[in-house]
C-alpha cells in the first residue's frame, strides 16, 4: 500500500498575530489546522483518499482541467484566506495517478506530470515561500489501492478476486498484475473496471497542513533530523521541537528531453561516399538515404534504404548509373520493449541484430563506348549488425552491418553507334545484337550471385521522436482503447 510521510518544520513566530478562523477550514477537508502544541493528527491511506483535494484528469492528460470545480474554488476563495491568515505551513503532500489502461512506463509519467502540474499551480497562487524541505512529492504508477477501495465501498461483486490479484502481484509485477485482470471472466471484468472505476483513478491530489499560534506561545527553530518509515500511515510528529524530514525518494519528473523516445531515425551508409568503380577507373561516391522505424514495445524494428548513383560522362561514354530500393526488418537481441527500456536512458534499440531484406533495383553501367550493359533486378537474404551509440542520449548512432543473399538479374549489353553498320553515324546507344531486327527481344541475359551484397559503416540520427509536448509526435498513452492494452499484454506472456 502507498505510505505518506507528513512531517513539521517549525519557523520563528513574528510578534503577536491574529487568530486566523478555523470555522473557514470546516469546508476544506484537504487543510488540517492544529493549534500551539497541539497533537497532530494521523491519517491513514483511506483517510487520504477521503480528505485529499481532487483534480480529475482526462484520459492521457496530464494538463490541469481550467474549468475543474476544485481550482476555482482554491483560486478565488480558499488560497486568498489562507494567504490572508497569519498561519505557518507545517506540510504539503501531492500524490499523482494513473488509471492501469496503457503501457506501465506511460502510466509512470502520467501520474508524475499529474502531480507537477498541480504542485506548480497550488504553490504559484502562495504568497509565502514554500521549501522543499516542506514538500513531499509522490506519483503512484497506477492506481491499484484506490481501486480496491473504491470497489469495497461499492460492494462490488468482484472486490475479493481483484484484492487478490492485487496481494499477489502489487509489490512485484505490475504487468502480470495487468495481464490476470485483462484475462479474468474473458476479459468482462477488465472492461466493466474501465467504464466504472477507472475514471476516477486518474487524478492529482493533495493535502495542506497549517498551524495557529496564540500570542503566548513562543516558537522554536529547531535543526530537521529524520524519523523511520511508517507502514501505511500519515505521521504528524506531536511536539514543536521535533522535526520531520521526508526521505530522499521524491518524484519529480525528468526534463523533458528525458521523456523522449526515438520514433524514426534517419541514415546513410558512409562507405558507400569513398566508392571507387573498377571499369569506370574513377571515384564514383553513391548518395544514399535510409530510414528505420521504432516501435514501443518487442524486439523488431522496420526499415527502407535507397541508393542513387547518377554518375555519366557523355565524352568518355561512361556511366554508373542505379537506382536500388530496399525493404528491411531487424531483429535486436536486446528488447526495445518500452517496458523495459524507459524514455530518456538512451537509445532502446541497440546492440546486435540479425536482418532480413529484399530489394529490387534498375542499372545502366558503360565503361567504354563498347562495353555497357542496362537491365534490372531483385534480390534477398540476410544480414547482421551492431548499433552503438555515439552520445550520451543516443540520438547519434554508428552502424556496422553485413548482408548476405542472392540476387538475379535480367540485361542487355549495349553499345555506342550502330553494331551492324560500323560506318553509320548518328550519336545513339544500340543494343548489342547483329541478327534479324524482329528475333530480338529484351532482356535475354540473367547474372545470378549469391554472397555479400552489401557492407556498412552507417550514421544514424534520431528525426522523430515521441514526447509528453505538443510539439513534435505524441507519446500519450490512449488509454481507452482495449488494443493497447492487449499489445502489452502480449509483451509480458
Amino acid at each position: 500500500m502507498f505510505a505518506l510521510w507528513f512531517g513539521v518544520i517549525t519557523m520563528q513566530a513574528q510578534g503577536a498575530s491574529p487568530a486566523a478562523d478555523s470555522t473557514f477550514y470546516d469546508s476544506c477537508p484537504y487543510i488540517q489546522i492544529v493549534v500551539d502544541d497541539e497533537q497532530l493528527p494521523q491519517l491513514t491511506d483511506e483517510q487520504f483518499f477521503d480528505q485529499a483535494a481532487k483534480v480529475v484528469f482526462p484520459v492521457g492528460k496530464s494538463t490541469l482541467p481550467t474549468n475543474a470545480p476544485l481550482l476555482k474554488d482554491l483560486e478565488q476563495r480558499v488560497l486568498p484566506h489562507v494567504n490572508a491568515d497569519s498561519l505557518q505551513l507545517v506540510r504539503m503532500v501531492f500524490r499523482g495517478a494513473a488509471s492501469p489502461e496503457g503501457p506501465v512506463a506511460l502510466n509512470r509519467q502520467l501520474g508524475q506530470q499529474r502531480v507537477e502540474n498541480l504542485y506548480q499551480w497550488v504553490t504559484s497562487r502562495m504568497h509565502f515561500p514554500v521549501a522543499d524541505s516542506l514538500l513531499s512529492i509522490d506519483a503512484e504508477i497506477e492506481d491499484y489501492p484506490s481501486l480496491c477501495l473504491m470497489m469495497q465501498r461499492a460492494g462490488d461483486p468482484d472486490y475479493e478476486v481483484v484484492k487478490q490479484l492485487c496481494d499477489t502481484y502489487l509489490d512485484s509485477d505490475l504487468a502480470a498484475l495487468k495481464q490476470h485482470l485483462q484475462r479474468t471472466q474473458q476479459g468482462r471484468l477488465w472492461r466493466r473496471l474501465l467504464n466504472t472505476y477507472f475514471p476516477s483513478l486518474r487524478t492529482a491530489r493533495f493535502v495542506m497542513v497549517l498551524r495557529k499560534f496564540t500570542p503566548q506561545t513562543p516558537v522554536q527553530l529547531s535543526a530537521p533530523e529524520s524519523i523511520p518509515a511508517a507502514e501505511s500511515m500519515v505521521v504528524f510528529t506531536d511536539t514543536l521541537d521535533t522535526v520531520a524530514v521526508v526521505p530522499d525518494t521524491v518524484v519529480i519528473p525528468r526534463p523533458e528531453w528525458e521523456h523522449r523516445r526515438e520514433l524514426l531515425a534517419v541514415k546513410t551508409n558512409l562507405l558507400f561516399y569513398g566508392l571507387y568503380m573498377p571499369g569506370y577507373n574513377r571515384w564514383c561516391p553513391i548518395p544514399n538515404v535510409a530510414v528505420e522505424y521504432y516501435p514501443k514495445r518487442g524486439h523488431f524494428t522496420f526499415g527502407a534504404s535507397f541508393d542513387m548513383p547518377w554518375w555519366q560522362d557523355y565524352d568518355a561514354h561512361k556511366y554508373f548509373q542505379l537506382r536500388n530500393y530496399q525493404l528491411e526488418t531487424r531483429y535486436y537481441l536486446r528488447s526495445g520493449s518500452i517496458l523495459k527500456n524507459e524514455p530518456g536512458q538512451g537509445p532502446a534499440f541497440r546492440g546486435v541484430y540479425l536482418q532480413a531484406y529484399a530489394h529490387a533495383g534498375l542499372y545502366g553501367i558503360c565503361f567504354s563506348a563498347n562495353r555497357g550493359w542496362v537491365g534490372e533486378g531483385y534480390g534477398g537474404g540476410l544480414g547482421l549488425g551492431y548499433v552503438t551509440p555515439l552520445t550520451k542520449r543516443g540520438h547519434w548512432r554508428l552502424e556496422f552491418q553485413l548482408q548476405v543473399g542472392y540476387f538475379r538479374t535480367k540485361y542487355d549489353p549495349y553499345q555506342y553507334e550502330n553494331p551492324i553498320d560500323p560506318s553509320y553515324h548518328d550519336d545513339l546507344y544500340y543494343y548489342k545484337w547483329t541478327l534479324a531486327p524482329d528475333l530480338f527481344k529484351k532482356r535475354q541475359y540473367r547474372w545470378n550471385w549469391l554472397g555479400p551484397t552489401r557492407v556498412g559503416v552507417t550514421l544514424s540520427y534520431d528525426l522523430l521522436y515521441r514526447k509528453n509536448h505538443k510539439r513534435g509526435v505524441s507519446f500519450r498513452a490512449k488509454e481507452k482503447t482495449e488494443e493497447l492494452n492487449v499489445e502489452e499484454s502480449n509483451v509480458t506472456k
